[in-house]
């Protein structure tokens, strides 16, 4: 055998590296899962419809990371869920104590505030909610979110693509000015990011799914909303799904001996509110 000179192996080395830029890069192949492909919109969102409503409820632990003008921190969570409105949120303190507590039927609300030894109760308004989380949602939406669920564009027209590159379908919805992009997983029917331009809103992504027998759930969660120039990021851990509800986590009921102070839609105090008691 003749040995290599270093100018051959010089050559043999670049020539190796030239054949390896001429490869195409490697394409994720995608996991369509039991259904298959979907080939139109319409059947990419009965699906995403069908993941979702497998999730009713869910009970755990979370930690809330917030990123606004108003502040920024990272606090402790148990929820707990019900569609299509109820909701049960503790903040914790550091030794796992609640601060504050809020709960909604959907029409009603509760705040218990630990630091001010006070009870406001007054209508479910966005408002009212948002004494507590800060964005500004509906408790509808708010529990819907809390389950992994992106709201939909009411649209009138639409068109969907596969990205191979990320492996993901793109689901994109208009009406008017206004188009939302959907990321959707294909294996599962999830959708992993929402991106809405033409109106003031909010874009939000989900991961880390994870399945809970035949349901699956995004175990994190980012909302975006540029404008008010806010991200809250919930992650989920020790989390139960479809377990049957307590229902007494969802009690409207004052605490005992707490002050009870009454607000109207705006979270307004009304005239005569504060007298100690349980509201009605």
């Amino acid at each position: 055998m003749v040995p290599l000179s270093p100018r051959n192996t010089l050559l043999s080395s670049t020539a190796l590296l030239l054949a390896l830029a001429a490869c195409p890069p490697r394409v994720p192949v995608v996991d369509y899962g039991a259904l298959g492909r979907a080939t139109t919109p319409i059947e990419l969102l009965e699906r995403i419809a069908n993941a979702e409503k497998q999730v009713l409820g869910l009970q755990g632990d979370s930690t809330l990371t917030i990123n606004s003008p108003q502040g920024n921190g990272s606090t402790g969570l148990f929820l707990a869920v019900q569609l299509p409105a109820l909701l049960h949120i503790e903040q914790l303190n550091f030794f796992n104590q609640p601060e504050s507590v809020l709960v909604s039927d959907g029409q009603r609300f509760g705040l218990y505030d630990a630091r001010e030894a006070k009870y406001y109760v007054g209508p479910a308004t966005p408002e009212n909610i948002g004494r507590f989380v800060p964005i500004v949602l509906p408790p509808e939406e708010l529990a819907s979110l809390l389950l992994g669920q992106a709201p939909k564009l009411k649209f009138e027209r639409a068109a969907l693509a596969v990205d191979e590159a990320q492996a993901v379908y793109v689901l994109t919805l208009e009406r008017g000015p206004i188009v939302q992009t959907l990321h959707v997983d294909p294996k599962t029917s999830r959708v992993l990011k929402s991106a809405v331009k033409g109106i003031d809103t909010y874009d939000l992504e989900f991961s880390d799914v994870k399945a809970f027998g035949t349901a699956s759930l995004p175990l994190r969660a980012q909302l975006t909303a540029a404008k008010a120039s806010t991200r809250v990021e919930l992650k989920y851990r020790n989390v139960k799904v479809n377990e049957p509800p307590d229902l007494t986590l969802f009690d409207l009921s004052a605490p005992d001996g707490i002050t009870v102070v009454e607000v109207d839609e705006r979270g307004v105090p009304r005239q005569g509110a504060g007298d100690a008691g349980t509201p009605n």
